[in-house]
């Protein structure tokens, strides 16, 4: 593993002597995060950018946030803190607008083409009114209207790239890697069985959205919303997602590694311990760590669940 940072006068530096080192990425997170502590016998000048590879391999570009500097009779000891490129998009906020029928691509231009990225995200278009609100940052400005159309949310890649997150066709094993530690979570605290809301403001809370698989898990947890304010289309996708995310995090394992994990997030992994099969988990948090006692990759995967859901009118 490789750590390049520059500095404020455009200087390159390759980071030696790490003593830790702590990477995190979450499919709920925009920004991958990477703390590193070295040991030098220099000072550095103020960082700017850094740069993580694995194997000549850029696994992560950002921007550091905070860089703190020790000075001992052995030399300086200096931490930074960094976020991925994708701090851009979360610390700008977008212009409040209201588009008539936009598409993903229209989005990209105005929200993130200024910043210097590329986009690979599909061509996703709205025959409606999508409002981006005050408030609201340029990321948000592009990942809601993305995440209503997809139900999935908008990453960026360490070459500065929008890409949207897609769940892997494949399935893996975790056969090869050499398990720690495993723990089972089953939250039944966020489950909805069903959610009443209003088309508009004169009407009562007469449409439904179910989702039958609560009755297999005796879950009865019912939520009323006003949606009167958005539009068609939006009314649709915010309900059905609302309710197909209160299951996320329903079933989880949360498994500690030793070594890196390259596989990335959302790759669906299968796997048996104690005569008890995990079928079908998706990895949704990833955060490796460096330090005196090894290298340790910490994993969390959700188990993928059909909800099963119904929309009906009283």
């Amino acid at each position: 593993m490789r750590i390049e940072v520059v500095d404020v006068n455009g200087l390159r530096n390759t980071i030696e002597d790490i003593t830790e080192f702590s990477f995190s990425q979450s499919v709920q997170a925009p920004c991958d995060a990477l703390a590193v502590h070295f040991k030098s016998e220099i000072i550095l000048d103020e960082i700017v950018k850094v740069y993580a590879f694995e194997n000549d391999e850029a696994f992560f570009y950002g921007f550091c946030d905070n860089q703190r500097t020790k000075r001992n009779k052995n030399g300086y000891e200096i931490y930074f803190y960094a976020r991925s490129s994708a701090c851009l998009l979360v610390d700008n906020e977008a212009k409040p607008f209201t588009y008539n029928c936009p598409g993903s691509n229209q989005l990209f231009y105005s929200f993130a083409k200024p910043f210097g990225f590329k986009n690979a995200l599909p061509n996703i278009a709205s025959a409606e009114k999508y409002a981006v609100w005050k408030g609201v940052s340029c990321y948000g400005a592009i990942n809601q209207f993305v995440s209503l159309c997809t139900g999935q949310n908008v990453y960026v890649t360490p070459d500065n790239t929008l890409k949207l997150y897609e769940i892997s066709d494949d399935i893996k094993s975790f056969n090869k890697y050499e398990i720690l530690e495993m723990v089972q979570v089953i939250n039944r605290s966020e489950p909805i069985s069903e959610i009443c809301y209003k088309k508009s403001s004169d009407t009562d809370y007469n449409v439904h959205a179910k989702g039958k698989i609560s009755e297999d898990l005796q879950i009865n947890r019912v939520g009323y919303l006003n949606l009167s304010s958005l539009s068609r289309w939006q009314r649709e996708f915010t309900i059905l997602q609302r309710l197909k995310k209160s299951y996320e995090d329903y079933k989880q394992v949360e498994i500690k590694i030793s070594g890196y994990v390259s596989e990335p997030l959302l790759q669906r992994f299968l796997f048996e311990t104690d005569g008890i099969v995990f079928e079908d988990y998706v990895m949704t948090d990833k955060r490796y760590q460096y330090d005196e006692k090894g290298e340790i990759t910490k994993l969390t995967l959700r188990k993928m669940i059909d909800v099963k859901e119904v929309v009906y009118v009283d």
